[in-house]
């Protein structure tokens, strides 16, 4: 199948930047992982799976998911990306476009996922093509995006936020390293696909965490 990130991710973003007020890039990206991310929950007992790759998944499992990611991510994105060498930018990212446009993006970056996976299922050959692409697709729009300054254009400056880069990587590194530790222990942990879900939300986990430490950190400093 074709790669959670970036194949699914590269296969929607361009729409971002040919209409972007049409759409919602952090909810496309967000969309177009979500079917895969119910393998973290493999073995839970849970029945997201294949619901998550199949039509009525887009509306029960993709939707919510994308917008519970989408707005985390937002919530995040100013001190995340202060942290991050070179990504400023992407502190822009913490304001939201209307509602319908975040809405109708998760659905079409989820159903753009069963899409691709049809394709590579129709023609098992491909899905190495796919990863190759993807890669490379991926990295080219993100490169586009930083070299034309679209976010600032799209979005205005990011919000000035203070950096305390110990505390940062400090909370990153003591979420998300326990959490890749246990991976290998877990339920279905032989699968490349599961493990590779639960390793992607490990990481994200951690740099969640470590943003909202520090937004914490400096609202009870501007408090006292």
């Amino acid at each position: 199948m074709p790669l959670t990130f970036p194949s699914h991710p590269a296969a929607v973003l361009p729409l971002k930047v040919w209409r972007p007020r049409w759409f919602d890039g952090v909810a496309l990206v967000a969309g177009s992982t979500a079917p895969d991310l119910a393998y973290a929950l493999d073995g839970s007992g849970l029945p997201v799976w294949p619901l998550s790759h199949q039509l009525p998944g887009l509306v029960v499992w993709c939707l919510p998911v994308t917008v519970a990611v989408v707005w985390l991510t937002r919530r995040a994105a100013p001190v995340l990306a202060a942290h991050l060498p070179g990504l400023a930018a992407f502190g822009a990212l913490g304001r939201w476009p209307a509602w319908p446009v975040t809405v109708s993006s998760a659905l079409l970056g989820a159903a753009s996922h069963l899409a691709l996976d049809r394709v590579e299922f129709l023609l098992p050959w491909s899905e190495y093509v796919m990863h190759a692409l993807g890669a490379l697709g991926f990295a080219a729009v993100v490169a586009h995006i930083g070299r034309r300054r679209l976010l600032r254009f799209w979005h205005g400056d990011p919000p000035p936020r203070n950096r305390r880069p110990v505390l940062f990587w400090t909370v990153a590194a003591a979420v998300t390293l326990p959490l890749v530790a246990v991976t290998p222990f877990l339920p279905g942990a032989a699968q490349a696909h599961t493990t590779g879900a639960r390793l992607l939300c490990a990481v994200a986990g951690g740099l969640l965490a470590a943003s909202w430490a520090v937004s914490c950190r400096s609202w009870l400093r501007s408090g006292s």
